[in-house]
């Protein structure tokens, strides 16, 4: 099979795992692994942190947003551009964020802008993970070109259910490789990083 049908394949599977998940046993999930992320040393020491408003069956994010406004932390969130990528808005109100073209809650155009490099915490989606660090996302590359701009001593992590966590994900030279992963079992550290 080649890279592209091995990715597609997987995404599939990975998307079909995430929608069989109950309401009950997501937001268990979802609570599990935010406290994972905020006992982190990495997280009690960012200033600035990059998180993501979640998206259909992605592992819930609300709480971790909150908490991070709650804790006078700077909060960014990603826009997506016309040109593919990414820029990260300073928000300090989740009731102001809008819906993009494809249903994801971002910041309006006119919050603030801020640049990758002052992130000291990425947090990024994808639907599996491996222990390498690789991540599989939606086939965009977003958070790859994002992930170029980020300091040398930023922490990024994966956010992802147990099941997203597979043995290997196929990868392509782009694709950019992650600190640890989060899921409510754990911290999952890797190796490539």
């Amino acid at each position: 099979m080649d890279l592209r049908a091995a990715k597609a394949q997987l995404r599939a599977e990975m998307k079909a795992r995430r929608a069989e998940v109950s309401a009950d046993a997501h937001a268990q999930a979802a609570a599990q692994a935010a406290q994972v992320l905020l006992s982190l040393p990495q997280w009690r020491c960012a200033r600035i942190v990059c998180l993501y408003a979640s998206f259909k069956h992605e592992l819930g994010t609300h709480a971790l947003l909150q908490q991070a406004l709650g804790e006078g932390r700077v909060l960014l969130l990603p826009r997506s551009r016309p040109d593919g990528t990414l820029s990260l808005h300073e928000v300090s109100d989740l009731s102001a964020l809008t819906a993009s073209h494809l249903g994801i809650l971002e910041p309006t155009p006119g919050a603030p802008i801020r640049p990758a490099t002052e992130v000291d915490l990425f947090l990024v989606p994808g639907l599996a993970f491996d222990a390498a660090g690789h991540r599989l996302g939606y086939g965009a590359g977003f958070y790859d070109r994002l992930l170029t701009q980020a300091k040398a001593t930023a922490f990024t992590v994966g956010y992802g259910f147990d099941f997203q966590v597979h043995p290997e994900v196929p990868v392509e030279a782009h694709d950019q490789a992650l600190h640890a992963i989060v899921t409510p079992a754990g911290l999952v550290p890797t190796v490539s990083r």
